[in-house]
């Protein structure tokens, strides 16, 4: 029996850049985070070594106040509108429909993180009798976010009965809009030309579509210069005047370490709103690493004065050799640290605003009020006078 093997590089530049999903595609508006304002205001003071006192500056820089760039990021990437999952239908044939299995392989990693930017999924779809004609949407949701996002749909394939030899394999590369994380994948089947899902398989079915390792192909960068790290990287959340739980002022510390004494490096520092694009905040003085110890403690204290709206946000931190740009170690939503962090402006930090989904569920209160209400008391009342009526005894 003729074995079908589809093999797709899914480029994500053009899958993601769907039209506007329509009402019976999902809510959209939870992904589609407000820019950043081009004229933004912010206030970087840095400091360095174990203590503020030693070699502090301060800075004020708007979107375009940086001298140095960054090679592969130097231009804002846009993310596009993904297409959140829509509520499952199911079709009336699903119980003709099974996965038998499914499984993944983790491919790039051209900086050998852990966290790969391509990666194979296979799957075995089986059907009742005879074969059917079917599709497949494949989808990927970050760990401790709600939504699952499409990101590739499959062109019709054959399955027949239980043949073990009809698996089904797609490889996918993720261009843009995947921040570093642990991702858990979802495939939808549907059988051409019928409406309503015949089966679903996810991480709660198979561990190998559960906690990948992944990170757009932007954030994959080889490291150019080894022998360095980042470590005891710490997030501090300073000022909330409305007390919505989204900061205005934070400051980020990490320890930079290298295997030999005497070099100098600088940062970047780049945020993303969820949903949005990277973009380049900060980027830092040369300043000295030492082999090990904290006298190189690297200090960045962050005022959001205007023009970035309230949400969680990614933080990521390139180091650079500051003779050659090389790119000798970075951080980024890997670390809890550096992942969702909930901010927002001044002018949005002195009122309260709802703050957008961190992926994670909610809780709703529910109230009914209108004319059926009052009929209700109505009918009892009449009912009331109807039983008396009955009971009392009759008049002579």
């Amino acid at each position: 029996m003729r074995r079908i093997l589809a093999f797709s590089v899914v480029a994500l530049a053009s899958v993601l850049a769907q039209p506007p999903a329509l009402a019976a595609e999902g809510p959209v508006s939870e992904l589609q985070a407000q820019p950043l304002d081009p004229q933004r205001v912010s206030k970087y003071t840095e400091s360095r070594g174990a203590t503020a006192a030693t070699a502090q500056k301060s800075a004020q820089q708007s979107s375009q106040g940086s001298n140095k760039t960054h090679s592969v990021r130097a231009a804002a990437k846009t993310a596009a509108l993904k297409s959140v999952r829509p509520a499952p239908m199911m079709s009336a044939k699903a119980s003709d429909f099974w996965f038998f299995d499914a499984g993944s392989t983790l491919l790039g990693d051209r900086d050998g993180d852990g966290f790969h930017h391509e990666f194979r999924v296979r799957f075995d779809a089986d059907v009742i009798s005879g074969s059917a004609l079917v599709y497949a949407r494949l989808y990927l949701r970050r760990a401790g976010e709600r939504d699952w996002l499409l990101y590739h749909e499959t062109d019709d394939f054959q399955i027949f009965e239980d043949d073990g030899d009809d698996d089904f394999f797609v490889i996918t590369a993720l261009n843009d809009g995947w921040p570093t994380g642990d991702y858990d994948v979802l495939i939808d089947l549907y059988e051409s030309g019928f409406a309503g899902i015949v089966a679903t398989i996810g991480p709660f079915d198979s561990d190998a579509l559960a906690l990948l390792p992944l990170e757009e192909t932007g954030l994959d960068l080889p490291i150019e210069l080894p022998g360095y790290q980042l470590r005891d990287v710490d997030t501090t959340l300073i000022i909330d005047d409305d007390a919505d739980g989204h900061y205005s002022k934070f400051r980020i510390e990490f320890d930079p370490d290298a295997d030999f004494d005497g070099t100098f490096v600088y940062a970047e520092v780049w945020v993303r709103a969820q949903g949005g694009e990277w973009i380049q905040e900060h980027v830092s003085d040369d300043f000295l690493v030492d082999a090990s110890g904290d006298a190189d403690v690297y200090s960045l204290t962050a005022d959001w004065i205007g023009g970035y709206p309230t949400g969680f946000y990614d933080v990521q931190i390139d180091l650079r050799d500051a003779a050659t740009g090389a790119l000798v170690a970075s951080a980024g939503s890997e670390r809890p640290e550096l992942s969702r962090i909930p901010l927002e402006d001044q002018g949005r930090d002195t009122r309260v605003n709802p703050p957008p989904s961190n992926g994670g569920g909610g809780s709703v209160s529910s109230r009914e009020h209108g004319g059926g209400a009052i009929g209700g008391w109505l009918a009892m009342a009449l009912l009331i006078l109807l039983v008396w009526g009955r009971l009392r005894p009759p008049t002579t």
